[in-house]
């Protein structure tokens, strides 16, 4: 925090009452027109209804303890407008900072026309979001909306109407949602989440009494008929509200050990208390006046997060392969799949599939949707990881190093679990360095995991993308086995595990024999919900140019097959500030002459490097051997490390600059027009079809 802030929170807390404004409009409890949210929404979005789970202490984690044991947190944000971001700021030997999480589907095998809403009929659904299960052919059984929102509300009547009526509206309003972008959605499942446990866990700690008085009116605020009606349009600031309303939840919830930490630091608990409920204060009413006033400033909004310095120093994890902004899907596609995924998370039944496995073939764009899915959830405050694996890392055995760092992720954004951690590596240090998976998940995932049940706010989600890549099957045996293990059947309801992958032998063989273990193929998805989305894909990046109308947009997603990586090099190729020779015509006719089939992105390949390499002798000759020097290292390295080796290789002739060699690149390789990235493979089937003779 800066001094200025700091200082004007520090006088505001001799003055309480101009520290905590009223709310400037009348509570509403129930929407006049719920039947048109979305009108603001973009193109593609799915329509869903919200529902309240009648087992509200599941969606609380199941806490059976005083509220002000809530939790919440968020590692450092990229740069991306989608996100809302995140950013740690030291105070003293404290830290502040903040957290985020996410809702249902249509059966997206089902060929739908564009114009037809996809959830429009309540009766044809299943409840989801807050408690209910997923679509039918996921063979998970639902709840009546209405039985389960009654059941909800019914559990709350003990406690004092003055304090739960916020809660108690907004979650009669939420029932009666339709037409939410899936962003908004997950946003929502968080403040549910949060409202709930308010519900049934009434408690009035004097200390953070005022914070909890602000929350309520965040809630009075939410009820309004035209905060919810917005939400689609406004789902940046509203993802933003549900952020920080998550992040002061979690400091109410960790509240008592707070205080005990700052007693052993020497510090002031109650100055401490009121600088950071004044924080959060200030926070909230500016986001709730920036969505009145339909103000978007794009600036990142960071939670006051609290975490104690536990000794965790040695902990060896990979680096490196988290979650990438860049990777995401593009709004408006993908929002059935999205949607699916969302209720999954959110849904509270007991026998919810811990696991969902996503597959399909390579190019179809799994990577997207789970860096889509990881980044919204951090954006709203969700307690979770995301672990990619890469073919050009494979030296490194991150498989190995996985679980560590999943375990070092939720101890970063959850104070609760990094306790439980401290502890679990204060008993045996050895947990810090080992190679056992089987261990390693035992001591650092599920035994800590099941020690806080309860403790934290909303859903744990752990990503694992790319597990095929992660290196030959032996390689990966321990993993599975404990991913299939009767140990992950068994973690707290409120955990979720997505993975993705292709189908491999070993990892299909494992992971459909597991009960816990949900399996979906993008395969599977029909080919005009596909073909609609990559069509939206490439009007983006290429409806712009002249020649490119939507004729052609609609032909050149036809001939993609529902293959995002296809696409995206086709429009690279097209691109004329990408290319060297022909007219964009030329080159749309290039790339609608390329072969069908199975050898799709193959064909690609073949017609981006005829492109870009000269044919004569001499060129090929040195493209060759710089591609083996990128291909043959243990890691990637980066442009000016790749030119310094080469500068040393014994033969003069090879000294050649690796740089002139690769520029025309950059739709295949990273790290070329951006120096700050090692160079790489941009997808997994470019370095498969490097490596196979009869194919390149």
């Amino acid at each position: 925090m800066d001094s200025n802030r700091l200082k004007r929170r520090r006088s505001s807390s001799a003055n309480p009452s101009s520290s905590f404004p009223p709310s400037s409009k009348k509570p509403r409890t129930s929407l006049v027109n719920p039947s048109n949210l979305d009108a603001s929404s973009s193109q593609g979005s799915s329509q869903a209804t919200a529902h309240l789970s009648s087992d509200i202490q599941a969606l609380g984690s199941a806490s059976q303890e005083s509220m002000w044991v809530f939790a919440h947190s968020s590692e450092p944000g990229s740069p991306s407008p989608i996100t809302g971001g995140s950013t740690d700021i030291h105070v003293g030997r404290a830290i502040y900072e903040h957290r985020g999480q996410f809702q249902v589907p249509p059966n997206y095998k089902t060929q739908r026309p564009e114009d037809q809403p996809t959830f429009g009929n309540m009766d044809s659904m299943l409840p989801a979001l807050l408690g209910m299960g997923p679509v039918t052919d996921m063979g998970v059984g639902g709840v009546d909306p209405a039985t389960s929102a009654h059941t909800a509300l019914a559990e709350t009547q003990r406690f004092p109407d003055t304090y739960l009526k916020p809660f108690k509206d907004f979650n009669q309003a939420v029932t009666t949602l339709t037409k939410i972008h899936p962003y908004a959605r997950m946003a929502l499942g968080m403040l549910v989440a949060i409202s709930q446990m308010f519900v049934v866990q009434q408690t009035r700690d004097e200390r953070v009494s005022r914070l909890l008085d602000t929350v309520r009116k965040v809630y009075e605020f939410l009820t309004e008929e035209t905060t919810l009606k917005e939400m689609s349009g406004k789902r940046e600031t509203f993802a933003k509200i549900a952020l920080m309303t998550s992040g002061a939840v979690q400091f109410i919830k960790n509240y008592s050990a707070t205080v005990d930490f700052w007693k052993r630091s020497g510090k002031d608990g109650d100055y401490e208390t009121r600088d950071v409920s004044i924080a959060y204060t200030e926070a909230l009413e500016d986001l709730m006046q920036q969505y009145r006033r339909h103000e978007d400033r794009g600036v990142q909004v960071d939670a006051f997060r609290v975490l104690e310095e536990l000794d965790l120093d040695g902990f060896a994890r990979a680096r490196g392969v988290g979650v990438n902004w860049t990777k995401r899907c593009l709004d408006g596609t993908r929002t059935e799949i999205l949607t699916d995924i969302i209720n999954w998370i959110y849904d509270t039944a007991d026998n919810v599939p811990r696991i969902l496995w996503f597959h399909g073939q390579a190019g179809k764009g799994k990577s997207a949707i789970a860096h889509t899915i990881a980044l919204w959830f951090k954006s709203i405050g969700g307690v979770g990881s995301c672990c990619c694996f890469s073919r050009d890392w494979q030296a490194e055995h991150l498989e190995e190093q996985l679980i560590r760092t999943v375990s070092w992720d939720l101890a970063e954004r959850d104070p609760a679990f990094r306790r439980a951690l401290a502890d679990a590596v204060a008993k045996d240090d050895a947990l810090k360095t080992t190679s056992d998976i089987v261990l390693q998940w035992k001591r650092l995932i599920s035994e800590p995991l099941h020690k806080i049940s309860g403790h934290i706010v909303g859903n744990v989600l752990v990503v694992v993308d790319a597990l095929d890549e992660s290196g030959a099957g032996p390689s990966r045996r321990h993993l599975l086995s404990v991913l299939a293990s009767a140990q992950t059947a068994e973690l707290p309801r409120n955990v979720r595990i997505l993975v993705t992958s292709r189908t491999l032998p070993d990892i299909e063989h494992v992971l459909n024999a597991a009960q816990h273990v949900r399996s979906t193929s993008l395969d599977d998805v029909s080919i005009g919900l596909s073909e609609r989305d990559v069509r939206l894909y490439i009007m983006k990046k290429v409806g712009h140019l002249r020649g490119v109308g939507p004729a052609v947009v609609h032909a050149i997603s036809q001939k993609a097959e529902g293959l995002f990586e296809w696409a995206r090099l086709a429009c690279e190729f097209v691109n004329p500030g990408a290319v060297k020779n022909g007219s964009v015509k030329e080159r749309v006719a290039n790339v609608m002459n390329l072969r069908s089939g199975g050898g799709l992105l193959d064909a690609m390949y073949r017609a981006i490097l005829e492109d870009s390499i000269p044919k004569d002798e001499t060129t090929l000759t040195q493209f060759h051997s710089v591609m083996q020097q990128i291909m043959s290292a243990l890691e990637p390295l980066h442009l000016n490390t790749l030119n310094k080796m080469r500068s040393h290789f014994p033969d003069k002739e090879d000294r050649y600059d690796v740089i002139a060699i690769l520029e025309s690149m950059a739709p295949l390789l990273g790290g070329i027009t951006d120096r700050s990235c090692p160079v790489r493979p941009l997808h997994a089937s470019f370095y498969d079809f490097l490596m196979d003779r009869s194919r390149s």
